[in-house]
């Protein structure tokens, strides 16, 4: 038996119980669990705003140690210090699949396999299927590595999918689980970097990892970026889409925006500032396996640190609560060991 934060209610605490340990099947692993990030996804999952089916383990960025292999698993080894990615696995046979762009899967019902059908990492053990893991740097702990499988790889993947060029300007929105890695990533790349917050007390934070200018703004925000010299690339790290839209209107010509926050309230960009500039929105999520890789590269070199708060088992839903008040800084790490 293991322990593990089941959800057995939404809109409750989780209880901690004792489950079994699953089985690696054709193609698995099993997991012993050192460390799990947090972030607003858990959120999702606790107010039952994602597919799920009670009771659930939750926890998408874990990380620890292989100490079982599945039948047909041969590039991976027991002792592996590995993470999982959210997508682990998709049906192999529909378009996607078979292009490698598993990530869109559609030939499974429900989609593609994740923790949501498997249980995550906020237990002991964990299952996973082999593909879905990467190997942690040595140099990295099981702590700072876990918020990278969600938050760095989302960053990651934002910044890779706008197309950076050298010399280009890239703006930070949102100076928070995202955007703080956000602003390391970019100066790491040798950009000059503008962060934007709606807090004043993050302008010396936000110099602090990296930025070169900081804006303290929730209006005219493309006003005070054009006086800046305007922006090429606004990751969108916030989670509100008028601020984005605020922001917009301060790229430079060809300029991109990369939207990877979520806020139900539509984005709303005029067509002339599209059209007349060519600029462009992108929408972003974790995509290349490669981007992964790069942050965690980045972060064994002490170029990309993730600010977390660690956190006992026992303890999950204290977290939880500091992450639903909006009150950590900025990613929480529930320590198995």
């Amino acid at each position: 038996m293991m322990k593990a934060a089941v959800i057995t209610q939404f809109n409750q605490p989780w209880e901690i119980k004792q489950i079994p340990i699953p089985e690696p099947k054709e193609g698995q692993v099993l997991i012993k669990i050192h460390a799990s990030g947090m972030c607003g996804t858990d959120l999702h999952a606790s107010h039952g705003l994602l597919p799920l089916n009670l009771p659930v383990v939750a926890g998408h960025e874990p990380v620890g140690e292989i100490v079982k292999l599945g039948p047909g698993v041969t590039h991976l080894k027991l002792k592996d210090r590995v993470g999982v990615s959210w997508h682990q696995a998709g049906c192999g046979r529909c378009h996607y699949c078979q292009s490698k762009r598993d990530l869109y899967c559609d030939g499974l019902e429900g989609g593609a396999y994740t923790w949501m059908q498997l249980g995550g990492g906020n237990s002991e053990y964990m299952l996973a299927f082999a593909d879905a893991c990467t190997l942690i740097p040595d140099k990295l702990s099981y702590e700072e590595a876990a918020p990278l499988f969600c938050a760095g790889y989302t960053v990651s993947s934002g910044y890779f999918n706008a197309h950076p060029v050298p010399g280009e300007v890239i703006a930070v929105l949102g100076v928070g689980g995202l955007g703080h890695i956000a602003i390391q990533l970019a100066k790491a790349k040798g950009h000059k970097v503008i962060a934007i917050t709606e807090q004043e007390d993050k302008k010396a934070l936000s110099k602090k990892l990296g930025a070169d200018e900081v804006i303290v703004a929730s209006k005219d925000i493309g006003q005070k970026l054009l006086a800046l010299g305007g922006a090429d690339i606004i990751l969108d790290c916030g989670n509100s889409s008028k601020m984005a839209q605020e922001a917009f209107t301060g790229l430079k010509p060809e300029g991109r925006l990369v939207v990877m926050g979520i806020d139900p309230k539509p984005l709303e960009i005029s067509c002339m500032h599209l059209i007349l500039s060519q600029r462009k929105i992108i929408g972003s999520t974790q995509n290349h396996r490669s981007d992964l890789v790069d942050i965690l590269d980045l972060a064994a070199c002490g170029k990309v640190k993730p600010m977390i708060e660690v956190f006992s088992l026992s303890n999950i839903n204290e977290a939880l609560e500091k992450l639903k008040n909006h009150s950590l800084r900025f990613r929480a790490v529930i320590k198995l060991i």
